[in-house]
């Protein structure tokens, strides 16, 4: 879910196996990122859904790692084609540590904050200023199509 241009995932539910939290690998996946627009900076939080720009970058705050989406630029309605040049990417945050940390919980809820380049580095609702097109809103600039939690 889109809420004030992060991404909120609903609950995920984890499934340890028979290792419970000696598990070697935790991935973070998320799927269905749009590169259409600006390029961006995605943080990662567990269990933080009120994280935002200004939440620091640490394990008590549930930071998982981050990742990158190196965007086309915002394009405006009359461009053709575009759609089937830009195909949705899948990033992995490799966030053993965080899920670990967080799985006591059972339910893991995935924030995703996008963090635009700029100085300062800003968010998506100032992302879409100076745009040659305007998007409906700032959750236009980030989408996901999903998130999973895969453990081994």
């Amino acid at each position: 879910m889109l809420t004030k241009g992060r991404f909120v995932s609903p609950p995920i539910r984890l499934d340890l196996g028979p290792r419970g939290l000696n598990f070697e690998r935790a991935d973070i996946e998320i799927s269905g990122l749009e590169q259409a627009g600006p390029s961006f900076e995605g943080r990662v939080f567990l269990n933080n859904p009120q994280a935002d720009l200004e939440t620091s970058a640490t394990p008590e705050n549930g930071y998982a790692g981050s990742f990158h989406v190196y965007g086309y630029g915002l394009r405006s309605p009359e461009d053709t084609g575009a759609e089937s040049t830009m195909s949705p990417i899948v990033k992995n945050v490799i966030a053993t540590d965080a899920v670990r940390a967080a799985a006591s919980a059972h339910d893991v809820t995935v924030t995703i904050v996008p963090v635009f380049t700029g100085g300062p580095p800003h968010d998506a609702s100032h992302a879409l200023k100076g745009a040659s097109h305007a998007l409906k809103d700032a959750s236009q600039a980030l989408k996901v199509d999903g998130v999973r939690i895969n453990i081994r």
